[in-house]
């Protein structure tokens, strides 16, 4: 399933109306829609609370794990356009200083940026994007999926020019939804490789175990390594005869796997 969680009911009213989810009706802690392959939850504002939301959409849906998530809203830029769409490709917590990857595994036609996540509205514009939510999101998330299916959109609502009324309900609509194919194009994308990882895991599997025979391995840079090498094979069928250097130790191949898929 896909989980959107979204801080406020006025960023989620486009995703909702386009992908026609419906509202849970029993009374929840958060506000749950959803159809039969998408749900959104409505987290409230700040980083806690879309941890929160996280942590609840995932009970409420069974407890499943290698989920997608998407945590979707609007964001400042120092001078990206207000409307454009851009895709998160690192999380950094200002308070704590943690920092998130995500990765994508196609090279998607969208602009990619950093996004800090702040405790409150921050209006010093930087070429980081700024938010309230993200990081809470992607630890969170993280607990329950492997970070490939976890991700963060963002819709620029205002840089150190101009911005939205906030307050504009009917103007939020409008930049959200004149975004939502780009949007709905990059979900099924992510859904497509869900499927694909889950099939091709039994084949790809059988690869990894011929290399351990030949390279030795501690128990974390085993799982390291199945992560990446199962995102290196879904990209590349074929396995490239100079990826994997027998000669060397684990940590020379999880780093060069790790610089030739660029994450």
């Amino acid at each position: 399933m896909i989980h959107f969680i979204v801080a406020t009911n006025f960023e989620a009213r486009p995703l909702i109306d386009f992908f026609k989810l419906k509202k849970k009706i029993h009374i929840e802690e958060f506000q749950i829609f959803n159809n039969e392959e998408i749900s959104l939850t409505v987290s409230g504002i700040g980083k806690i609370f879309s941890a929160l939301a996280v942590a609840h959409t995932y009970f409420q849906f069974g407890k499943k794990k290698n989920q997608i998530w998407i945590n979707f809203g609007l964001a400042g830029h120092k001078n990206l356009k207000i409307g454009k769409l851009v895709l998160v490709n690192k999380i950094i917590d200002s308070n704590s200083n943690f920092t998130f990857f995500p990765f994508f595994h196609k090279k998607f036609n969208f602009e990619k940026k950093n996004c800090t996540t702040y405790d409150r509205p921050d209006t010093n514009y930087n070429d980081s994007l700024s938010d309230m939510e993200a990081s809470g999101f992607f630890g969170a998330a993280s607990k329950h999926s492997t970070t490939e299916f976890i991700h963060s959109f963002k819709i620029i609502s205002d840089n150190q020019n101009e911005s939205i009324n906030f307050r504009d309900e009917k103007k939020i609509y409008r930049i959200i939804s004149k975004q939502m194919k780009n949007i709905n194009s990059l979900v099924k994308e992510v859904n497509l490789l869900k499927k694909k990882y889950f099939s091709e895991i039994p084949h790809i599997d059988q690869e990894i175990s011929k290399i351990f025979e030949k390279v030795n391995f501690t128990f974390s840079e085993k799982e390291q390594f199945k992560k990446i090498f199962r995102l290196h094979l879904l990209e590349n069928p074929k396995l490239e005869s100079n990826l994997i250097d027998f000669s060397c130790d684990a940590k020379t191949n999880i780093k060069k796997l790790r610089q030739y898929l660029k994450i």
